[in-house]
């Protein structure tokens, strides 16, 4: 294969690429917007794992930790997450989740395994899909 054509399968790979996340980003708003969150509030609760520090969601998330602080006081609001001082350093809160979150949380993972852009691929192309998708 020529350079060119590599360059212009490249170019197909990550136009699809885009479109590809795209679709799974357009389902996870709608997911989250059915227990009233945004998609950076689902991904939040989606990364508590145990007690952690708000720094540690920060950089779990890819995102500042002064960012943090408003995102968890809405879903703090909604009685998902809690905060709590860390006994070892009292400066130091440790977000978890309540029940409650546990639960939308499991929802949400529930739904998000369900994409609608892969309703028509086989269970032998969902399998060489995901082989693929492995190997970027």
């Amino acid at each position: 294969m020529s350079s060119d054509t590599t360059e212009q399968t490249d170019a197909v790979i990550v136009g699809l690429l885009f479109a590809a996340v795209q679709a799974v980003h357009v389902h996870f708003e709608h997911v989250a917007s059915r227990y009233g969150l945004t998609v950076q509030q689902a991904k939040f609760l989606r990364s508590l794992e145990g007690p952690q520090p708000m720094r540690a969601v920060a950089v779990q998330n890819s995102c500042d930790p002064s960012n943090v602080t408003g995102v968890i006081d809405r879903i703090e609001r909604l009685g998902l997450v809690q905060r709590t001082p860390d006994p070892s350093d009292r400066r130091v809160r440790l977000l978890s989740l309540t029940a409650e979150g546990r639960r939308v949380r499991r929802k949400i993972d529930s739904e998000l395994d369900h994409v609608p852009a892969l309703a028509g691929l086989s269970a032998h192309e969902r399998s060489e899909l995901a082989r693929l998708l492995a190997l970027v």
